[in-house]
């Protein structure tokens, strides 16, 4: 019977492009330290009076997207996914935190949490999503834009199924907020003293573009993934929460994308795409860890959890009136969301 590769099964490990970018990084730390791998037959183990950690234990690793060079906010957290593996249950959880919940970094100093990479790092941010979620997050792996874009366009692009009207008039374009769109300053300082906000953001319309997508399986290359994957403003499926749940759609297509072709010949292209998109603090050992149960992992099931405004978060202001998402049960109160994480298996999102 044929076997497929292990670096094949390796990316379902985690559901979604990272790990493509796993295996990249892989190769990366091979090329840079001469390292070969270990044989594959078993090593006698002599016995040790502490005791041995659990092989099967879950683990989790938080995966990052944010904008990268060229971008307004460049530095910011468009997507926090935490991945949790749990090989007792044969399952792999990813539960989306919204990029606007308002959080603690320091004593009695709040931030939303897609503002905490670029300020303060990333063991910040471990630390601020484990202390919602109740997770040890042993890693972080993170990729800008342009490495998202540019490696689903080497897989040939993404299939994914619209399941209703998907409209977006007014996704911002990299032009920047300062863009006139033609408007002299009269009509510039006319239009500002009646509107203000997105009201009157939109009259420049050449900041803009328009998405649309018709109900269907639709074929798109890695630019347009990206823009379903972040728009905000579709009439259906507008909303933070919806786009969290349109992040996991894409990763899961190009997980399966990546599944049905044969990465191989791709590997040394991707490799040399994500050198500058990556961060990331997996070791050579860590990343030989995870692909010699490559295998193993492949077959788990798949599991989306969102934390929103309809089960766990409510909507509110800071002191200086953003809009910010914080507990139900109270600011800086994540009990509910803990336990909830801790028995996901009664209520999750297929």
């Amino acid at each position: 019977m044929f076997r497929k590769p292990i670096f094949l099964y390796l990316i379902s490990i985690f559901s979604a492009v990272f790990i493509v970018v796993l295996i990249s990084f892989f190769i990366y730390k091979l090329k840079n330290k001469n390292y070969k791998l270990p044989p594959t037959t078993p090593t006698v183990v002599l016995p040790s009076p502490t005791p041995t950690p659990d092989p099967d234990r879950s683990f989790s690793i938080l995966l990052l997207g944010y904008a990268g060079a060229n971008h307004d906010g460049g530095g910011l957290t468009d997507s926090i996914i935490l991945s949790r593996i749990r090989p007792h249950d044969q399952q792999i959880d990813l539960i989306s935190i919204p990029r606007d919940l308002w959080v603690e970094v320091s004593p009695d100093k709040f931030t939303k949490i897609n503002s905490i990479l670029p300020l303060s790092g990333s063991e910040a941010l471990k630390s601020v999503v484990a202390s919602i979620s109740g997770e040890t997050i042993e890693h972080h792996i993170a990729i800008d834009f342009n490495g998202f874009i540019k490696v689903v366009d080497i897989l040939g692009g993404v299939d994914l199924k619209i399941t209703r009207p998907f409209v977006d008039l007014f996704y911002p374009l990299d032009v920047g907020a300062t863009d006139t769109c033609g408007k002299s300053p009269e009509e510039v300082t006319a239009l500002s003293a009646t509107m203000s906000g997105e009201k009157l953001d939109h009259q420049f319309t050449c900041r803009y573009e328009q998405l649309v997508m018709n109900i269907g399986t639709t074929h798109l290359d890695g630019a347009t993934a990206l823009k379903y994957a972040r728009s905000r403003h579709s009439e259906f499926d507008g909303g933070d929460f919806n786009r969290s749940n349109r992040q996991r759609q894409v990763l899961l297509a190009v997980r399966d994308k990546a599944l049905n072709i044969n990465i191989f010949p791709r590997i040394i292209p991707i490799f040399n795409t994500l050198k500058s998109h990556l961060r990331s603090d997996l070791s050579v050992s860590d990343l030989e860890k995870y692909l010699f149960r490559a295998l193993e992992f492949s077959k788990y099931d798949i599991n989306s959890i969102s934390i929103n405004d309809k089960n766990f978060l409510t909507q509110s202001y800071s002191s200086s009136r953003q809009s910010i998402l914080i507990p139900r049960s109270g600011l800086n109160d994540y009990s509910e969301i803990r336990q909830f994480i801790a028995t996901s298996s009664a209520v999750l999102e297929q």
